[in-house]
């Protein structure tokens, strides 16, 4: 492959890239109403990529399943007890079986990920605030950066060749160290007052959840037989291609969220 053939979709990726992170980081910094309709079209423009995947010989099922994805996420936001937000969730995942010809199981799991991650981004922004949620998604950022880069510049050995033939070890630790640095300068230039060893620990450890998502999605993809969820991010492809990390370190987030004490 030429230098010009590996970094051509470089420019579209880097314009795509920051239009999405100024909707981002504006909904985000607003919180409530405006963070939680972009969670929900997200999760809805998600579960259209997934039922595009899953179910390719129908035109309707993909947006079924996207208008049910979008009403189990509002409902679960509006739910004021945690035993009936996990119900819900649990229940839309399971309606989405019924859109899926292909790979139900899968797609249930898949469709309760996309789910619970628009949940708990919801979540940390009510609950830990908008830095916390900025660190998060910053992470994940760093990750994805540096495995583009890192894999395209040092290459090497292949993480998972038959699932992700274009991931490698290099990329991954490049990732790791993009996500540590992150943590680091927010120790620096925050008032947070975290145990280093603890902090770097868990930021290693959602940067490995954000690499399983990517990879997790890759293994998807490889079963339908395509190479992207679909083409509406120019330089990304889908929705999916973009958010898989994310939903990742949110779901390990999430669940070990209610041990976070020291930050």
């Amino acid at each position: 492959m030429s230098s010009s053939d590996l970094w051509s979709d470089l420019l579209p990726r880097v314009i795509s890239a920051v239009l999405m992170a100024i909707i981002g980081i504006a909904a985000i910094w607003l919180g409530g109403i405006f963070l939680d309709f972009l969670l929900i079209l997200v999760v809805a423009v998600m579960h259209w990529e997934l039922g595009s995947m899953l179910n390719p010989m129908s035109k309707q099922a993909k947006w079924f399943s996207a208008f049910f994805g979008a009403f189990a996420l509002y409902w679960a936001l509006g739910s004021e007890s945690m035993f009936g937000c996990i119900i819900t969730l649990l229940l839309g995942a399971a309606v989405q079986i019924g859109f899926f010809f292909n790979e139900k199981r899968t797609g249930f799991l898949v469709s309760l990920a996309i789910l619970l991650c628009g949940y708990f981004l919801h979540s940390f922004r009510l609950d830990f605030g908008v830095g916390f949620t900025f660190w998060l998604v910053g992470l994940v950022i760093a990750t994805d950066l540096g495995g583009y880069f890192g894999g395209r510049l040092i290459g090497g050995p292949k993480l998972i060749p038959r699932v992700s033939p274009k991931k490698t070890w290099s990329g991954a630790v490049a990732g790791w160290i993009g996500a540590l640095s992150v943590s680091v300068l927010v120790l620096i230039y925050s008032s947070l007052e975290a145990p280093l060893f603890d902090l770097l620990t868990l930021t290693l450890f959602l940067s490995v959840a954000s690499q399983a998502g990517d990879i997790c999605e890759s293994a998807l993809k490889r079963t339908c037989s395509i190479k992207d969820s679909s083409s509406l991010i120019p330089g990304h492809g889908g929705v999916m291609d973009r958010f898989d990390g994310l939903v990742g370190a949110s779901l390990v987030l999430g669940i070990i969220s209610p041990l976070l004490v020291s930050i």
